[in-house]
């Protein structure tokens, strides 16, 4: 059976680019609405999922951005939808952890390479407004885990 291309990103694929694969998959951001319940607990990762999936962007999808192959605006769009996920999933559980520290400081640095990397490319691949929004909300919330772990005497080294 072949996979709808609307729910499921290239970077997803099998080899063949024909169809899912569930070692590649990582789950979607979805917005919250108001006729939305609360998650499931089987419906948030962990901070050690958290990490996993974050530790699976960095080390093989990060680079395809420089990749002949590579659209940089899917490049781009895959990675901030996933780590919007990794944020929400951090929100909702109330996690403030050394982990979510760090989840939220390598999701600084992605808004950060971003605003470097891809300030040439059209707005409809790159808005540099929108990502300075998600760089300015991560920096407050990291900034607000900085201060909770600090109170509870655990030292962040960054």
């Amino acid at each position: 059976m072949r996979v709808a291309r609307l729910q499921v990103s290239s970077f997803e694929l099998d080899e063949d680019g024909e169809f899912m694969d569930p070692m590649r998959a990582i789950k979607q951001y979805s917005r919250s609405s108001a006729d939305q319940e609360i998650p499931l607990p089987h419906e948030l990762r962990s901070d050690s999922v958290l990490k996993s999936t974050m530790a699976y962007l960095l080390h093989n999808i990060m680079n395809l951005c420089d990749d002949d192959n590579t659209q940089v605006g899917d490049w781009f769009h895959f990675i901030w939808d996933r780590t919007r996920g990794i944020r929400k999933d951090i929100t909702q559980q109330e996690l403030c952890t050394p982990i979510s520290v760090e989840l939220l400081e390598q999701c600084v640095r992605f808004h950060i390479h971003c605003s470097g990397r891809l300030i040439a490319e059209d707005p409809s691949v790159f808005d540099q407004k929108i990502n300075d929004e998600y760089l300015t909300k991560s920096l407050q919330t990291l900034k607000y885990m900085y201060d909770d772990l600090k109170v509870r005497n655990i030292k962040c080294p960054n």
